[in-house]
């Protein structure tokens, strides 16, 4: 009995020695499996998957910078640099980073001298209230010696950088700025329209002039870069950078030396210059005035400056060259003459009786000279200015007669100018009237228009594209700014012309003007060592009879607005010039003088001034 319990006891003991061995076995299996299956996952990851998930750990720490593009530089016709860009620093801070706010502060008012307190302080209220870890730039540019002065304090400043970019400056300050424009914060209406992409990391924008117009040129292209940084943010390292492509540099048509001459003889009036080459159609002078420093807007200009531009009653805003509308006064009458000698409607020899006045229903139209110029063709009508004449021509034409012999020379319509906003003017006609004013046309209508009063209007650019054409005999030219080689351009189409000697009959017309014994502008003429074409133009701004007319008892503001326009020499011309200037008086004391010295000095810088005289008379 004992013998059997003795052997039951050893075979549970052998059976259970057996089922711990097989679990030591199971154990020993899966944990060997186990381990077998992490190291193949590890192998796994770290050779067949390592790009993948090393490129998700570097995205924890690299971030991409944009590089905004170089905008292209401007240059004048003789590669002088109107447009540039110039290095200037901006400070940007980190509030969670900064050790005393307060202290920074204090600093910043001792080294940013022209930066006034009240817009420091007005910033730092901002700064302390915005979010800690957000980098903040401080609204001001610094020169090289702020920047230099920032750079011994700079250590005592967590938190606070220097960086540094090129921004656009205008180094003839005001002179030409309505030809050039200026740049300016992209705005919220502007960043709608905007490529995305393309404007990635840019803050300014062309906002008028050339810099607008050739937006697209100038911009360039921005890219991006690489970088490594910390956990706070600063840059451990640089890795790929794809460069940014800058804008085009672009060459315009422009002498800015003649332009800021120009602008000179304008001196304080408000008004207009605008100096064409005949042949090419290239804008050498393009003056408004007054004008303003461009500079004022291209990191933005303070409200009160930016009020006072805006209220001054001189609007210097107001690119005159093409959105000032002026009646042109006696200055189409050439075109006039022209059309209706190509058109049978009078001969050049034609004779009219001038005693000062014309009548016409029971209502005198007065001539500007009060007794008249006695017998006048074509030739002396034109030399002299007489407005008789053309009061009786305009009957034989009529209005559409004339309207259609001057639309070909651009009046009436957009010129085609490489600035944005030109407007049309006014070229009236029958069908015009019953359109704008729902109101037929009145033969007295078309006696004023013919000499240029009345509805007619036209820009110091339409009224220079107009002198280029007679100058060139027909070729109607589109003016521009943009400097370009001559094949890219259309061919400019010709005006029919029935007889060439019927246009030079006029120009010697207009030769007269400056050259005759009668000319309006011969005193201006009289010494020139080469032939000028031209024609004086006086523009009523507020109805006055002749007799009544005193400009010593009259506000300024209703003087007649100075008119000229002229070319030369007149064999082979180079230069056609239109000048307004308002509230001047007569064009042969004003307009006239400013238009001479702007051909001579393009075509013989040499020679002497002619003098400007005060504004005195009533004459054309």
């Amino acid at each position: 009995m004992q013998e059997r319990l003795e052997f039951s006891t050893d075979r549970e003991n052998q059976r259970r020695k057996r089922q711990f061995r097989q679990r030591l076995i199971v154990a020993f299996v899966f944990t060997a499996s186990l381990f077998l299956f992490l190291i193949g996952r590890m192998a796994y990851l770290q050779w067949f998957n390592y790009e993948r998930y090393h490129g998700l750990a570097e995205g924890n720490r690299i971030s991409i910078e944009v590089l905004p593009p170089t905008r292209g530089k401007i240059y004048d016709r003789n590669h002088v640099l109107i447009a540039d860009n110039q290095p200037v620093f901006a400070i940007k801070m980190i509030r969670e980073d900064m050790d005393d706010i307060d202290l920074f502060e204090e600093d910043l008012k001792s080294i940013l001298s022209d930066y006034p307190t009240e817009r420091l302080d007005k910033f730092f209220d901002k700064f302390r209230k915005g979010r800690r870890a957000k980098t903040y730039t401080l609204p001001y540019t610094l020169n090289e010696q702020e920047a230099a002065r920032f750079a011994v304090i700079s250590h005592k400043h967590p938190g606070v950088t220097l960086s540094s970019r090129l921004k656009r400056t205008y180094p003839f300050k005001d002179i030409g700025v309505h030809a050039i424009g200026y740049v300016g914060r992209i705005n919220q209406k502007e960043l709608q329209k905007l490529d995305e992409k393309r404007y990635r990391g840019t803050e300014i924008i062309g906002k008028s002039g050339i810099e607008k117009y050739y937006e697209n040129i100038l911009h360039g292209y921005p890219g991006v870069q690489q970088v490594e940084t910390n956990v706070r943010g600063s840059v451990l390292r640089k890795l790929e950078t794809t460069p940014a492509i800058s804008g085009q540099d672009i060459h315009l048509t422009l002498d800015i030396t003649l332009q800021e001459f120009a602008e000179k003889l304008m001196g304080e009036r408000r008004g207009s210059i605008v100096a064409i080459d005949p042949q090419s159609g290239e804008i050498l002078a393009y003056v408004s005035t007054p004008t303003f420093d461009p500079n004022l807007f291209v990191d933005g200009i303070d409200a009160k400056t930016y009020r006072q531009l805006l209220n001054d009653p001189n609007r210097p805003f107001i690119n005159r060259a093409i959105n000032g509308q002026y009646p042109p006064g006696s200055t189409i009458k050439p075109f006039v003459a022209l059309g209706a000698i190509e058109n049978d409607y009078i001969t050049p020899t034609k004779k009219v009786y001038d005693p000062g006045y014309f009548e016409y229903k029971g209502h005198r139209y007065r001539d500007w000279k009060r007794w008249g110029h006695g017998l006048v063709d074509m030739h002396k009508a034109i030399a002299q200015s007489c407005d008789t004449y053309f009061y009786e021509l305009s009957l034989d034409m009529g209005i559409d007669a004339i309207h259609d012999a001057m639309a070909p020379f651009g009046f009436g319509e957009r010129s085609g100018v490489d600035i944005p906003g030109e407007s049309k003017g006014i070229l009236p006609s029958q069908e015009w009237k019953r359109a704008v004013k729902g109101k037929p046309w009145y033969r007295g209508e078309t006696i004023i228009s013919s000499i240029g009063q009345g509805y007619h209007l036209s820009t110091p650019l339409q009224l220079a594209r107009a002198t280029a054409i007679l100058a060139n005999r027909g070729k109607q030219i589109t003016p521009h700014l943009l400097q370009k080689m001559q094949d890219e351009f259309d061919a400019p189409m010709q005006i029919e012309i029935k007889k060439i000697e019927n246009w030079e009959k006029v120009i010697q017309g207009m030769v007269a003007v400056m050259h005759g014994k009668t000319g309006t502008a011969r005193r201006y003429g009289a010494d020139l060592p080469f032939t000028m074409a031209g024609k004086t133009g006086t523009a009523q701004v507020f109805s006055l009879n002749e007799a009544d007319y005193d400009a010593a008892k009259l506000d300024k503001s209703l003087h007649d607005h100075s008119l000229f326009v002229g070319f030369a020499p007149v064999e082979r011309p180079r230069i056609a010039v239109a000048v307004i200037a308002e509230n001047s008086g007569s064009g042969s004391k004003t307009a006239a003088p400013i238009a001479v010295n702007v051909i001579k000095r393009y075509l013989r810088p040499d020679l002497p001034l002619t003098p400007i005289p005060a504004e005195a008379g009533y004459d054309r």
